[in-house]
């Protein structure tokens, strides 16, 4: 069961629309953590951007489906974020609180423990839902590692970042690049993060392609360019083609 509200209508939420996509994928990974961790509907600033990126974030407030620190939004149903976090919208609306999550929880285990107890089990229609262990923490924030690669997931939200702000998608030649150029810059500025994700993406959506100019006589083959000393040598091999005249 989804923790968000489904629309059984044709028309999606006016609010969902003016996310678009890529604000809409940070809305419900977001808020699924939220849920798993039972945060009452508070989206750490730490998950936020590990999971999107800055303009994903100020589009979701923008629009109503985030509330930042402090918000005055009179929906009695939505929780209060502390500073450098955010409350989702009318979250109580469609989650139970942890409080009622927990108090569930401790029912359901202590009538496993009576059946056991009793040397019998749980009857089929009631199965057990003993919540599983925790997940693991994170490791502590640290820096990129050398041979670091994006998910596919980091991947589409990228691409549907940039469809949303009408620039051209990036071939895996031109992914494969600005890659290679984040995960060179986070080594060479030193950066540590805990994960790497949101901040890939934002460099992704940044990223201009400008096709190469085309001259009269047909295409331009693109050279790298040269430094100084090879801009020499090549000047003395044009004075030689040309009897040693300049041109």
């Amino acid at each position: 069961m989804p923790w968000f509200p489904v629309d059984d209508s044709s028309h999606m939420h006016p609010k969902f629309v003016a996310a678009k996509n890529a604000a809409l994928g940070l809305w419900v990974r977001a808020g699924g953590y939220a849920a798993q961790q039972l945060t009452d509907g508070i989206v750490p600033g730490v998950i936020a951007k590990m999971y999107g990126t800055p303009g994903q974030v100020r589009k979701l407030v923008e629009v109503g489906l985030w509330h930042e620190h402090g918000h005055q939004c009179p929906h009695p149903k939505c929780p209060k974020a502390g500073p450098g976090d955010y409350a989702i919208h009318d979250y109580f609306d469609y989650n139970p609180s942890r409080a009622d999550v927990q108090a569930r929880r401790r029912r359901e285990a202590e009538k496993k423990a009576r059946y056991r107890a009793r040397g019998e089990q749980l009857p089929l229609d009631e199965p057990d839902r003993t919540p599983p262990p925790p997940r693991p923490r994170r490791d502590d924030a640290g820096p990129i590692p050398a041979g670091w690669q994006p998910t596919d997931a980091d991947v589409e939200a990228a691409q549907l970042a940039r469809a949303d702000a009408g620039l051209p998608q990036l071939t895996p030649q031109q992914l494969d690049t600005v890659t290679r150029r984040f995960v060179r810059r986070m080594t060479d500025d030193q950066v540590r993060a805990a994960a790497w994700g949101g901040r890939w993406q934002g460099w992704v959506e940044r990223e201009r392609t400008e096709p190469a100019p085309a001259s009269p006589g047909g295409t331009v083959l693109q050279h790298p360019a040269m430094t100084k000393s090879q801009q020499q040598r090549a000047g003395l091999d044009r004075l030689r083609q040309n009897g040693g005249h300049s041109a």
